[in-house]
């Protein structure tokens, strides 16, 4: 046993001692009766210090012995009689410790003042008693903790694991997203082929560095201004596809540009209004990026002018969307929101919705 649990002990028995010496001396002085504190606190530390030494010895037993499980009863039956016999052992050298020191420290010799201390009989009757309490509520608070220790260890272990499953669930969404970013890039580098093969070449070496920065990304957010960068380098290929039709306009302030987004939040998104919206319809061209703050919440939404649902349609998430939704809900819960809106016949928004934070302190179960 350690030196700080050895002197918890100490201090723990010292403020049930004292606590006990001072509830004798003011029954001894109700009862109009001098007593001197100094002695009675002293003579009232003994039997606790007494205790003290034993504690080690009972925490070992109620250790190896605990109040649980199968055998629980023999347990029982076991401390019933180690306390039996601990206790008036403890009263005895209790007794004996308290008449050395009234003889010695104090030079109390006369036999009149031996009378602070009750006869042996007496004494070792009574004090064997409070001891097979003692003994008891040692072992019950050594289960307690015990039983507290046990069951954080328990929550510590189960948080961990819903970390790792929802980290490895992360992982997961996000290498779907590869993939059909890969499929549908390439798709359109299949079209450019056979209209300009150098601006397809071009591409090819776009995609190569858009695929490097996607699988180098380890973590699932990123700062908004990085999240930017990559839907531009996404863009690049998509601007040589509609060539001068498709005009991005981005709105973001600057001072959100530090703020962490999920990673691949704003590409899907993207992609889905050039794919939905701006490929259908030769009239269409505009496609918006916007952010801004609200009520402690980023807010991020793509728009685009194609033609739009159409009125009192069902508008259904595809595998982009589907997969963003749910990446959404594993890294904030219900603080976070995907909404795929329409306007009045022309045009398609999609709206992100998170908490806003601008930095990696994590504060929820959901996130990494």
């Amino acid at each position: 046993m350690g030196w700080t649990r050895w002197i918890l002990i100490l201090c723990a028995w010292t403020i049930v001692g004292l606590l006990f010496a001072v509830r004798s001396i003011v029954v001894a002085e109700l009862r109009g009766a001098h007593v001197n504190w100094v002695v009675e606190s002293v003579l009232g530390l003994v039997y606790w210090y007494v205790w003290a030494a034993c504690t080690p010895l009972v925490t070992g037993l109620a250790k190896r012995f605990p109040l649980t499980g199968p055998r629980v009863a023999r347990h029982i039956a076991i401390h019933t009689i180690t306390s039996l016999l601990i206790a008036p052992l403890g009263s005895i050298t209790e007794y004996f410790l308290s008449r050395a020191l009234l003889w010695s420290v104090f030079r109390i010799s006369d036999p009149g003042s031996l009378r602070l201390l009750p006869t042996f009989a007496v004494s070792v009757l009574s004090m064997s008693f409070t001891g097979v309490l003692t003994y008891w509520l040692v072992v019950g608070l050594y289960q307690s903790i015990h039983f507290y220790q046990a069951a954080m260890e328990r929550q510590t272990i189960a948080a961990q694991l819903e970390t790792q499953l929802s980290h490895a669930e992360l992982e997961n969404l996000k290498s779907q997203l590869h993939p059909h970013f890969l499929f549908n890039s390439l798709n359109t580098i299949g079209v450019l082929m056979q209209e300009d093969v150098d601006a397809a070449s071009h591409l090819l070496i776009c995609l190569g560095d858009l695929l490097r920065m996607a699988l180098e990304r380890r973590e699932n957010e990123i700062t908004l201004q990085s999240e930017l960068e990559f839907v531009g380098k996404y863009l690049e290929i998509e601007l040589t596809r509609f060539h001068d039709r498709l005009k991005v306009h981005v709105d973001v302030p600057p001072d959100l540009l530090g703020v962490y987004v999920p990673s691949l939040a704003l590409q899907p998104l993207v992609e889905n209004a050039i794919k939905h919206g701006i490929s259908v319809d030769s009239a269409a061209g505009r496609l918006e990026i916007a952010a801004k703050r609200h009520n402690g919440r980023v807010w991020l939404c793509v728009r685009d002018d194609g033609p739009g649902p159409a009125p009192g349609s069902r508008l259904r998430f595809g595998v982009g969307l589907t997969n963003v939704q749910s990446r959404l809900k594993q890294l904030y819960g219900d603080e976070s929101s995907l909404e795929l809106t329409g306007g009045n016949g022309r045009g398609c928004e999609a709206i992100i919705t998170i908490p806003l934070r601008s930095s990696h302190e994590d504060t929820s179960p959901h996130r990494r």
